[in-house]
Parts: C-alpha cells; sequence; structure tokens
C-alpha cells in the first residue's frame, strides 16, 4: 500500500526524482566546510521567515498600537521575548555571514565566467537584506527605531533630484506618521520577501547549474578524480554548522534577553539617533562630508562601491584565480572592508566616550523599563507614548525641564547658576556637598558655609544621619546613621542649622526632615521662608506657579535623579509605585485604576 501510494505521488510531482538529483549534486574537489556559508544564509532566512510569521499574527502596524503590540509580544505572549530575540538578532547573523559568504566567494574568484549572474544576483540579495534592517528597524515604533529610521530616510533625501520624492513616497508625506509605518511594514513583509525569493530562486538556480568553485590549489587531475555527491557529506556540514548557527544565536538571545525595547517613540523629544550597526560606518562618513560635499558621503561613494561590485565580474576578465593573481582588486576590495570597519569602531569609540550619549544611553534604559512598568495596567488607545500622561516621573521631568533646567543643571544639560542636580540627594551628591559646598557643582563661590573638615568614614555617617531623615533611604545602616547622628549633633552643623523638633532660627536651613517630600515641597514653594535661607535667598518660590499635583510629580524627579532614593517596585495589586511616592499615589489612586480600566476596556 505504501509503495503504490509513493509511485502515485512520484508520477503526479516527480519530487523523488527532483530530491535525487538535488542530493547527487557532484561537488568536484570533494565536501569542503568552506562551502557551507550559502546553505547557512538560506537556513537564517528560514528562521527569519518563520519568526515574522508568528510575531506578524500578534503585530498592529498603527502608529497608536504598533509599541503596545510589541510589548505585548516581549512581555505577555509565552516566549515571546525569544521569538523576537531571534528574528532581531537573526537579521545582524543573516548580513555578518551574507557578507562572510560573499568575500569567501570573492577570495575563490567564483565570480568569474561563467559565474558572473550569479555574483551580481548575490550583490543584489545583500542590498535586499539591508533593506530588511533598515525598515524592520521602524516597526516596533519605539524611540531608536522612529529617530535611527529619520537618520536613513534624511540621507535618502540627500539624492539629488529624486531624493527629495523618494523620501516623500517612503514617508507616506512630508511628515513621520502612521502611512510611514504602513509603508515601511508593507515593505518588509511583502515587497522585499517576494523580490528576495524571486532572486534567492535565481541564485540557487545558477549555483546548481555551474557548481561550487573550487580551491584554486585543487589540480585539474584531483578535481576529475574526486567528485562527490551533495549527500551526505556536504548536507553534514552543512547541518552542523546551521546547529550552530542556531545554538549560537539563541544563547545571545538567552544573554541579552531578547531584544530591546525602548520607550515609545516620542516626536517632540531630543533623542540622538544612530543606526544600526551595518549602517554605521555610513554614518561616520557624513561627518567628513558636511556642506556641499554631502553628496560625497550620501550618494558618490555608496554608489561607486556599489557600480564596482556590480562590475567586477567584468572587469577582473581573468582565467586565474589564484590570489597572488588579482592584488589589485584584492587591494580595492579589502581596503573597503578596512574602510568601512575604521568607520565603524570610530563611531562606537566615539558614542562610549561622548558623556552625552552615554547618559542618553542611561536615561533611555530607565525609561523603556518605566514604560514597561506602566504598560503592564493598559495601554490608552491613543497609543503607547500616552502611558506616560499620569506618570508623576514624566510630569516631573516635563515640569524640571520647564521650570528649573535654566538655573540647575541634569547630566551636563542645563543652567549653571544653581547647584548641579546630576544624582541629586544621592550619598555621593550629599557627601561632596560636606566635602566642599563651594564647589562649581554646588555653591560656588557664593556659598557662606565651610567645607566640613572630617575624616572620609564620618563624612559618609553624617551623610548617612542626613538622609535618613528624609524617609526615603535605601539600604540603611542603622550604626553609621547613630555615628553620623553624634556627630551632626555634637559638631558644628548645629551652629547654623537647626536640627530637631524645635522652631529655632538660625542663618542656614532647617535640616529637619532634609530632603524628604515635606521638606522638598515646603522648599520649592517659598526657599525664602525663614525656615530655609531667608533674606539671603536668590531662588523664586513655586507657590503660585505650581499646584499640589505638579509639585509632587516634581520631587518624585528629583528622586528618581538617584540612585539611593529611587526603588522601583510592585504592590499586591501589579501597580507600579516607587519608595518615597507613597504619598503622590495615594492622591492618584484612585484616578490610575480608573484610568486603566478605560484602558483596557
Amino acid at each position: 500500500m505504501a509503495n503504490k501510494l509513493s509511485e502515485w505521488i512520484e508520477n503526479r510531482t516527480g519530487l523523488n526524482n527532483l530530491l535525487k538529483k538535488a542530493l547527487n549534486e557532484p561537488v568536484h574537489g570533494g565536501a569542503k566546510w568552506y562551502y557551507i556559508f550559502g546553505s547557512g544564509l538560506v537556513f537564517l532566512f528560514i528562521i527569519q521567515a518563520v519568526t515574522g510569521i508568528v510575531m506578524s499574527s500578534f503585530y498592529s502596524p498603527s502608529s497608536t498600537a504598533a509599541w503596545g503590540s510589541v510589548y505585548y509580544i516581549q512581555e505577555k505572549t509565552s516566549f515571546g521575548w525569544f521569538i523576537r530575540g531571534l528574528h532581531h538578532f537573526g537579521s545582524s547573523a543573516m548580513i555578518i555571514l551574507a557578507i562572510v559568504h560573499m568575500f569567501q566567494v570573492f577570495i575563490f574568484g567564483a565570480y568569474k565566467k561563467p559565474r558572473e549572474l550569479n555574483w551580481i544576483s548575490g550583490v543584489i540579495l545583500l542590498i535586499f537584506l539591508m533593506g530588511f534592517g533598515l525598515t524592520g528597524y521602524l516597526l516596533p515604533w519605539d524611540q531608536k527605531g522612529y529617530w535611527a529610521t529619520q537618520v536613513a530616510t534624511n540621507i535618502i533625501g540627500t539624492i539629488p533630484v529624486v531624493g527629495d520624492y523618494i523620501k516623500i513616497l517612503h514617508q507616506g508625506g512630508s511628515d513621520y506618521g502612521n502611512f510611514t509605518l504602513t509603508r515601511f511594514y508593507t515593505l518588509h513583509v511583502f515587497v522585499l520577501p517576494i523580490s528576495l525569493l524571486f532572486f534567492l530562486f535565481i541564485h540557487i538556480a545558477l549555483f546548481r547549474k555551474h557548481g561550487v568553485t573550487p580551491y584554486w590549489k585543487l589540480s585539474e587531475e584531483t578535481l576529475r578524480t574526486r567528485i562527490d555527491p551533495f549527500w551526505p557529506n556536504q548536507v553534514f556540514m552543512d547541518i552542523v554548522f546551521a546547529i550552530g548557527m542556531y545554538a549560537a544565536l539563541a544563547g545571545w538571545v538567552f544573554w541579552n534577553g531578547g531584544a530591546e525595547l525602548q520607550a515609545p517613540a516620542d516626536p517632540a523629544s531630543n533623542y540622538l539617533a544612530r543606526p544600526e550597526w551595518y549602517f554605521l560606518f555610513l554614518f561616520e562618513l557624513l561627518k567628513y562630508c558636511q556642506g556641499k560635499f554631502l553628496i560625497v558621503g550620501t550618494v558618490i561613494i555608496p554608489s561607486l562601491a556599489l557600480i564596482f561590485l556590480f562590475v567586477l565580474p567584468f572587469i577582473d576578465r581573468s582565467e586565474l584565480r589564484w590570489p597572488s593573481k588579482r592584488i589589485p582588486f584584492f587591494a580595492a576590495v579589502f581596503s573597503g572592508l578596512a574602510a568601512a570597519i575604521a568607520l565603524t569602531t570610530t563611531t562606537i569609540v566615539h558614542d562610549n566616550r561622548d558623556i552625552h550619549i552615554v547618559h542618553q544611553r542611561e536615561d533611555a534604559e530607565k525609561q523603556a523599563d518605566r514604560a514597561k512598568k506602566l504598560a503592564a495596567n493598559g495601554i490608552p488607545p491613543a497609543g503607547g507614548l500616552a502611558i506616560f500622561l499620569n506618570d508623576p516621573l514624566t510630569l516631573g521631568e516635563k515640569i524640571f525641564n520647564e521650570s528649573c533646567n535654566g538655573c540647575h543643571m541634569v547630566k551636563g544639560k542645563g543652567g549653571d547658576s544653581g547647584p548641579d542636580f546630576t544624582n541629586f540627594g544621592s550619598r555621593e551628591w550629599v557627601s561632596e556637598l560636606l566635602k566642599n559646598p563651594k564647589d562649581n557643582k554646588y555653591f560656588k563661590d557664593s556659598g557662606a558655609m565651610p567645607p566640613v573638615k572630617v575624616p572620609d568614614e564620618s563624612l559618609r555617617d553624617m551623610t548617612e544621619f542626613l538622609l535618613s531623615k528624609s524617609g526615603s533611604l535605601t539600604n540603611k545602616n542603622d550604626e553609621s546613621i547613630e555615628r553620623g547622628k553624634e556627630l551632626v549633633l555634637k559638631g558644628n552643623c548645629v551652629i547654623c542649622h537647626p536640627i530637631g523638633d524645635k522652631e529655632e532660627k538660625k542663618v542656614a536651613p532647617n535640616l529637619t526632615d532634609y530632603l524628604s517630600e515635606t521638606w522638598l515641597k515646603e522648599f520649592i514653594k517659598n526657599p525664602g521662608d525663614i525656615k530655609f535661607y531667608g533674606t539671603r535667598n536668590n531662588m523664586p518660590g513655586f507657590s503660585d506657579k505650581l499646584n499640589d499635583k505638579e509639585l509632587d510629580a516634581l520631587i518624585q524627579y528629583l528622586f528618581s535623579l538617584s540612585k539611593d532614593r529611587l526603588l522601583v517596585s510592585e504592590n499586591e495589586n501589579n501597580e507600579v509605585y516607587t519608595s518615597g511616592q507613597s504619598f503622590f499615589y495615594t492622591k492618584l489612586k484612585l484616578k490610575t485604576i480608573l484610568d486603566s480600566f478605560v484602558c483596557l476596556r
């Protein structure tokens, strides 16, 4: 019965005959490990296709729902983080392997007659892979993808005559929005896969027609006498390589905890965009091609490189495949590779040393974590960015930037007439203030307070005691607090600063409940109060400029600047809150629950 069924299928499909032809494909010179890269690329493409199809069943391609759907895949779907991680890192793996494969083909001289079209189709496939990376980057609609894609489309816009039209065509208009996302989704899910499959079929068909290009040192006699079929040796090598790649890719996904998902895209933010790593060399190149020379970096050099790759089989027409006989072409190709690596490395090194970019990465990571915790309570119909509408930290940062940033600096941004609030209220910040209050970071030459001259250990104890008064210090050390209390109350501090229950009038701010919510709120409202700086005050009060909700939000933002004063956690109801925020959330609890309920509906 089984034999009859097999014969019936074979008579109508010819499947067995086709399979035999594929597996019996002759490999001149025998199976080799350097033939595995093409099969490895096909395997990675299958992974990309499968994971892409799985994710597309959850993804919603609209500017209001995209981030939320990716969040759902990442955080709520079983193994969604792993599937998305395979897809995300698999795209980079494909580009790396495609470059390795192309260089292996080049070194072996496999672009020479009669394989010219095979080489050209391979170059086209590499361009499609870059297109996949560019279009897929935007789909999460998060900060990194949104701004990095804008950089790429702006570069496209510099192409003479047609650049603006191509840019508008891809964006779906003059601005980034819903049409931009849907067009990139269409390119990523429909246009590019169909195009790639078409050229992949041509590429494989041409490869089967002409066979593998053997190692140039193998003699003609060896090539004639040693001919192995594709099965089993070469198939075994391909499978081993595929398993190794999958293991490495899966391990990398586990190591990184899946792909990164930053906070929802905010068109009003000041995000320092960087493209994905495989476009960094072009990004760095533009720094050297400014003004009227911009077209050199955006159009001329990339175009010349592509033209060289396309015409290479026709300008290197010698039948000799020995590398020593192709030195000019090796020099051109490997100097281009070296330049791309050097430009990419330069960008990475520069960004790792640029304090603004380092701080932005830290802020982006915190904002992403915050966004995920807020999204757990429901994402409003208005989109991912709307999750921040009732978030005290977001509101507090906005108020700080509008009302405080003119005088106070945070992470290198802002004015310098007031104290620098980077890491405000932390152990380090308070300890350095006590040690040198006239430092440029604090009160400069205008400060009347003398430095506290005690050993560093005693300074740490005093800091611990002062911050313990705020009620929101993490990882408290009771012994250190007691030692600090004795140093403060029996030292010179109480000569100028009142501390305790007595309402004493002295020349410096009252340290009772120092840097607590209540203390900060009263200070911000009226820093000229006798409890604080009195007639020596230079800071404006905000009692008539900020309401209680805004003051509470501003204080929570100030707390968030310190690693010692903010501990993100969740209560038994899965509501996101932070230490020191109980007062704020008590007032907003009912509103937050109602808002979340409406969003979930």
